[in-house]
């Protein structure tokens, strides 16, 4: 995580870090498209998990992380300047689903991990998907 969160863009640091300090206060979901720089060169992700506490009181996470480079154009809209508070169905759907499957990781309820994961898994292709 540390190394990933070390790759950030410079001018995106800001505003990704303020949100993960305000969800690891509270907890819940958490949404946010940044750029990376990578070996490679700038690459755009969509970031989407959420953190909820273990029975000890630390924040756990669980989300994944979607390369949407394709997506973006030559022109450059600051994704910071972006709305990214929309209650889309499909998006409040797989927030759903991550809280689901971090809750059900605190039992013994394996197989309904397991369809949670083919969930995320159906929801992560779909957004991917919609940004083609």
């Amino acid at each position: 995580m540390e190394v990933a969160l070390g790759r950030i863009h410079a001018d995106d640091k800001g505003w990704v870090f303020e949100r993960i300090r305000r969800v690891r206060q509270t907890g819940g979901s958490f949404s946010a498209e940044f750029r990376v720089v990578t070996d490679t060169g700038v690459r755009w992700v969509l970031n989407r998990g959420t953190l909820v506490p273990d029975e000890s009181g630390r924040m756990q996470g669980q989300g994944a992380y979607i390369d949407t480079t394709d997506a973006h154009s030559d022109v450059f809209i600051s994704a910071g300047s972006l709305n990214q508070e929309v209650e889309d169905p499909l998006i409040a759907a797989a927030d759903r689903c991550l809280e689901m499957h971090s809750t059900l990781k605190r039992g013994d309820y394996p197989d309904l991990r397991r369809l949670t994961e083919m969930l995320l898994v159906g929801f992560g292709r779909s957004l991917a998907l919609r940004r083609s």
